[in-house]
């Protein structure tokens, strides 16, 4: 009964594809379904999981992600900053200021929902479901796989070594483990895993990856948290369009100036012309930043890079434009924090 229900089962997800992506110099675009591209430094990562390591079909990248629903934004994941961008099945993402496809990540959508719905779970389960023939069962959560779901779990994941089929780990960094048993709706039913939420059709005898990316999205607090500083103070967590902010970095023992890098709220950067001094106690002297008032709004990035060593230290702010932009270079009153 499995292998018939592998057949239909390989690369079945919840959207149809009725057309042909349009790709440019670099993005990846679908005008025909969504007005977002998936961004070009996430296109790499897309086209290396476009062909299925194991039947060889193209269009992969887009059953098992979905389509892109929102642009590349700075984001907060455990404190640290990232680049992500969501699809309608996952959430992609990669370091800031890394465009290497290899650090692309998926993030934990499933874990992540669960919470949302206020059910996370207790990780490793206790007691272990116990395995049995036709199942698997992963120490790691407690939970197994069985049947269906584990055919589905086992004949996909990301292509991370461009070999044939899929290991242990690419299909760990496509679903994750599993988080929950099965559950049974009617004709439907359901297990969550780490990445993913995956549901089995009886009477179609097919698996679809069901939209997390979404889900997950649109239940985001709003405004998201800001990553945390290293090694940077800023004077403001939110500044106006148009308004100024003041910012210093610290811990630059070996280095005599440093460089302003900006990172704006979809993660490109730009180098400040100005290189700002560094003082007898490793703390640059106060750099003021003006921001556009045609801005991006969202989280913001200011860093220092030395000059001699490339240390770098950062600080994040959100740009809002819902009140009057200031027009002078605020102090720093606080004490700056240090960072090694």
């Amino acid at each position: 009964m499995y292998k018939n229900i592998l057949c239909s089962a390989l690369l079945t997800v919840t959207f149809l594809i009725s057309s042909s992506p349009i790709q440019g110099a670099s993005a990846i675009c679908f005008p025909n379904q969504t007005q977002f591209c998936v961004d070009p430094r996430f296109a790499d990562f897309w086209q290396r999981n476009d062909r299925h390591a194991i039947t060889g079909e193209t269009g992969n990248a887009l059953r098992v992600f979905g389509y892109p629903i929102g642009a590349a934004r700075i984001q907060a994941v455990d404190g640290e900053a990232v680049l992500a961008q969501p699809f309608e099945n996952v959430m992609m993402q990669q370091p800031l200021d890394n465009t290497d496809p290899i650090r692309v990540t998926l993030q934990q959508v499933g874990l992540e929902r669960l919470d949302q719905l206020g059910a996370p779970p207790t990780l490793p389960v206790q007691p272990s479901e116990s395995a049995r023939s036709g199942c698997r069962l992963f120490p790691e959560t407690g939970f197994t796989i069985c049947g269906e779901f584990l055919n589905f779990w086992e004949s996909n994941g990301l292509n991370l070594d461009n070999e044939r089929g899929y290991s242990d780990p690419e299909r760990i960094a496509l679903f994750g483990r599993p988080v929950s048993r099965v559950t049974s709706d009617n004709k439907l039913r359901v297990q969550w895993f780490e990445r993913a939420r995956m549901q089995y059709d009886a009477i179609a005898s097919k698996i679809s990856i069901t939209p997390l990316g979404y889900e997950v999205t649109i239940h985001r607090p709003n405004p998201s948290p800001l990553p945390q500083n290293n090694g940077v103070q800023v004077s403001n967590t939110t500044v106006n369009a148009g308004g100024i902010i003041s910012a210093r970095g610290s811990g630059y023992n070996e280095d005599r100036s440093a460089r302003v890098v900006v990172f704006r709220a979809d993660g490109s950067k730009f180098t400040a012309e100005d290189i700002v001094e560094i003082n007898s106690i490793s703390i640059t002297e106060k750099y003021c930043l003006k921001i556009p008032s045609d801005a991006l709004t969202g989280i913001w990035g200011i860093a220092f890079e030395g000059t001699t060593t490339n240390r770098r230290t950062i600080g994040f702010f959100r740009v809002v434009t819902n009140s009057t932009p200031n027009n002078t270079c605020p102090d720093l009153i606080t004490p700056l924090p240090t960072s090694r």
